[in-house]
């Protein structure tokens, strides 16, 4: 099974078409009010301007007004929406788009209850969940993670070129998700080497060896 890989927290057009030319299957962008890796209304559309058409572009979001999201929906052209607060499933389903859920990795009750909680979503992000923002950027503890699921499962959290390849083969994850990995210490600014050994090294693994 070939694993998916999403560059996350993007906030220059740069990063985002680096990403998309070192075989990123989808590109995401923070639209949390507050969060350092912010990207502005203004700024979204030459954001994703030259992302190749099968490259998803997906949206995060955290408990925001509905007329905010068809907004971003809109100008972005964003292909998923990705949900990190305290939005109920009729709350994430409603704007004719795909959604997946951030689920806290370190809560198994969150995880064991994520099906009947969010019935509509297209699959579940478990990441460390902070408040205010998308992740941590730490690594939750991986022996919670489901032996069984119905639906696409993705890996976040403290992934990096070094141990995305541990992750993939030990959990079998349908995707990876990384954000912090890809950066020097500047939330939003993406370095482009980590981005290739990143995604080189996913591509690279395999599943359960």
């Amino acid at each position: 099974m070939r694993t998916r890989i999403k560059i996350c927290g993007v906030k220059r057009t740069a990063d985002a078409t680096q990403a998309a030319i070192c075989g990123a299957d989808a590109v995401g962008a923070v639209f949390i009010h507050g969060s350092p890796r912010e990207v502005s209304v203004s700024d979204v559309q030459a954001l994703f301007a030259y992302l190749p058409p099968f490259v998803s572009r997906v949206g995060l979001f955290r408990d925001a007004e509905a007329e905010y999201i068809r907004e971003i929906i809109q100008l972005a052209g964003l292909s998923i929406l990705q949900f990190h607060g305290e939005e109920r499933d009729s709350d994430c389903h409603q704007y004719g788009l795909p959604y997946i859920k951030a689920i806290n990795g370190d809560d198994p009750e969150a995880i064991a209850t994520m099906h009947s909680d969010y019935p509509s979503a297209a699959g579940y992000v478990l990441d460390s969940v902070a408040r205010g923002e998308g992740g941590t950027g730490r690594t939750f503890n991986w022996h919670n993670w489901p032996t069984r699921c119905g639906k696409p499962l993705i890996l976040a959290g403290g992934l990096n070129a070094d141990n995305v390849q541990l992750g993939i083969k030990r959990l079998a994850p349908w995707g990876v998700d990384v954000s912090s990995g890809v950066e020097d210490g500047v939330k939003g600014v993406k370095n482009h080497e980590k981005i290739r050994r990143f995604i080189g090294n996913a591509r690279a693994a395999r599943c359960g060896e």
